[in-house]
C-alpha cells in the first residue's frame, strides 16, 4: 500500500512540474518590442458601412457592393428573411466589421452590427 501511496505522490508532483514548465501562453518569449504587433497577428477589424443589393453565394447570404461582394454573418437572417419577405435584390446598408475570408475563400466576411433592409432597421448589437 505504501509504494501505491508513493507512487501516485511522484506521479501527482511529476504532473505539476511539467505543467509549471510550460510558458504561460503563444506570446510568451517572442520578444517582440513594445508598439508592434508580433508575427502572425492581425490588427483589430475597423467598422465600416457598406451599401448594396442582396445575393446568395452558394446558399450564404452575401451582399454584393459596387467594388466586391462579402459574406454577411447576420444572425437569425433566415429567420428574418422569412418573416419580413426579404428576398433576393434587396437593398441593404450595413454597419459592422470586415473580417478576413477563410484560407482559399477570394470573398470577405462582414461581421453585421447594424442593418438596414429595405428601409426596415435592425439593431443587431442591441439583440445580443
Amino acid at each position: 500500500m505504501n509504494k501505491k501511496y508513493a507512487l501516485g505522490i511522484a506521479l501527482v508532483l511529476a504532473v505539476v512540474a511539467l505543467a509549471a514548465a510550460q510558458p504561460y501562453g503563444p506570446m510568451m518569449g517572442q520578444g517582440f518590442a513594445p508598439g508592434q504587433a508580433p508575427q502572425g497577428v492581425q490588427a483589430a477589424p475597423q467598422a465600416k458601412s457598406l451599401e448594396g443589393k442582396l445575393v446568395f453565394v452558394d446558399g450564404v447570404p452575401a451582399l454584393q457592393a459596387k467594388d466586391k461582394t462579402y459574406l454577411i454573418h447576420f444572425p437569425r437572417f433566415y429567420y428574418t428573411a422569412y418573416t419580413d419577405g426579404i428576398k433576393e435584390g434587396a437593398a441593404m446598408k450595413l454597419d459592422g466589421y470586415e473580417l478576413p475570408g477563410y484560407p482559399g475563400q477570394d470573398k470577405p466576411f462582414f461581421q453585421v452590427t447594424k442593418a438596414v433592409v429595405n428601409g426596415k432597421t435592425y439593431d443587431i448589437a442591441a439583440q445580443a
